[in-house]
């Protein structure tokens, strides 16, 4: 079999590739503009309105608000107890079936597709709960 080198024929691949994808983003962008939303007024307070990526953990702060206390020490902590425990997984689960399949690994496929399940339950929870602004579940 006749090895191909890494330079100039994949690198010109790769360059076309993300020149091409690059080209139907800009195209994409100016067929469909983000719109920039109403002009700013000086001295209005605004409601604050989360990032996508973080609407998990606002809906975290009002499912313990509404459900099981007022005090949010406790749910300010537990989101920083659960990344460290995602952190540490990799030296936790030190098992002889690293490289198996996800089928073999039942357990840690079961707790991970049930943690984006709650994810996305948290992240609605959010987007459906009853609060006038964010600012106002950390008040």
């Amino acid at each position: 079999m006749k090895e191909i080198p890494f330079f100039p024929y994949q690198v010109v691949r790769e360059l076309a590739l993300a020149s091409f994808v690059l080209g139907v983003l800009l195209i994409l962008a100016s067929l469909f503009p983000a719109p920039l939303g109403k002009e700013a007024v000086p001295g209005e307070v605004t409601a604050i309105e989360p990032q996508w990526y973080l609407s998990p953990l606002f809906g975290f702060l009002a499912f313990w608000r509404a459900n099981v206390s007022e005090n949010l020490s406790i749910a300010i902590a537990m989101p920083v107890i659960v990344l460290v425990i995602i952190l540490l997984l990799p030296f936790i689960d030190r098992g002889e079936e690293e490289a198996a399949p996800p089928m073999k690994r039942r357990a840690w496929s079961f707790a991970g597709v049930v943690f984006i399940l709650v994810l996305l339950y948290l992240a609605y929870y959010a987007y459906t709960a009853s609060f006038a602004s964010y600012a106002e579940l950390l008040l």
